[in-house]
Formats: C-alpha cells, sequence, structure tokens
C-alpha cells in the first residue's frame, strides 16, 4: 500500500532524487529575469557612468535646513565651562559666552529653515551650570588670597 500522505513529483521533477531537475517555468511566463526597457543585463565595467541616483529624490522646491552654528558654538563652550569650572577666570569668561551663543544659536533655530534648537537647549544649560560653580570657586579664590594677604597683581 502507498502513503497517502506522501508528495507526489512536480512536473520536471526526478522522483527518485527528490529535487528539480532544473527550473520549469509556468505556462505563459518567460523562463528567466528581463531587463527593464533600455537597459541591458549586462554589468556596468569600471568607470562607466551610471545614471540615477541610488537615494530618492527630495520634493521639489524642497531647500534643506541649515543647522545654527551659534547654537553648535554654544553648546561646544557650555562643555569645555563645565569641564573646566574649576579655572577660577576663564571659566566665568566661557559660561557667560556659552550661555550667550546659545541663546542666539535657540533665537537663530527658531526661525523656519534652521535648526539646532536642542543644541541651544544644551550650550545654555551646560553654561549655566557651570556658571554657578565658577563664580563659587571664583569667590573662594579672592577669599583665600585675602586669607594669606597676597595681592592679586601677583597670582592673576
Amino acid at each position: 500500500m502507498t502513503d497517502p500522505y506522501q508528495q507526489q513529483p512536480y512536473p520536471g521533477q526526478d522522483p527518485a532524487q527528490g529535487h528539480p531537475s532544473g527550473p520549469v517555468p509556468a505556462p505563459g511566463y518567460p523562463s528567466g529575469p528581463t531587463p527593464a526597457p533600455g537597459y541591458s543585463s549586462a554589468p556596468v565595467p569600471y568607470g562607466a557612468p551610471m545614471y540615477g541616483s541610488p537615494y530618492a529624490a527630495p520634493y521639489p522646491g524642497a531647500v534643506p535646513l541649515k543647522t545654527s552654528g551659534l547654537a553648535v558654538g554654544g553648546m561646544v563652550v557650555g562643555i569645555v565651562a563645565l569641564i573646566f569650572f574649576w579655572v577660577p577666570f576663564f571659566d566665568v569668561v566661557a559660561a557667560i559666552t556659552a550661555i550667550g551663543l546659545s541663546w542666539a544659536g535657540m533665537v537663530q533655530a527658531g526661525k523656519p529653515g534652521w535648526t539646532g534648537q536642542g543644541m541651544g537647549i544644551a550650550g545654555l544649560v551646560c553654561g549655566i551650570l557651570a556658571a554657578i560653580p565658577a563664580v563659587i570657586f571664583l569667590i573662594w579664590f579672592f577669599v583665600s588670597l585675602s586669607a594669606v594677604g597676597a595681592t592679586c597683581a601677583f597670582y592673576c
């Protein structure tokens, strides 16, 4: 008796081997991929110009957004000020510069066609967080100089 669950061989398949002996196209369909009209199936030789873009074209009339350089500068100076909060005079100037650049960058990034609002906020936060310990270290610097009896002309 034969097994009722055994699969019957497909047309073009050797029943003894269990795999197709070659591709059999379905009736009415071509036997292989055909190149698009105007293109050949041969590979493009090295150095030959390739037409078309691998990426989709942007919408017609779309202008790419510009990143605010003021916001980027404010964020960089704010991070530097946050790292060097222990340097007495440098950090106060760096923190004020970071706050000013970041504020101007946020205003510029708020205009149409500009980005960088997040970098402006990050620079503003870093500048403010750097200014607080900078002022405390500056006051501590002057108090320690006066306690020793030295003048700022020698140490500054």
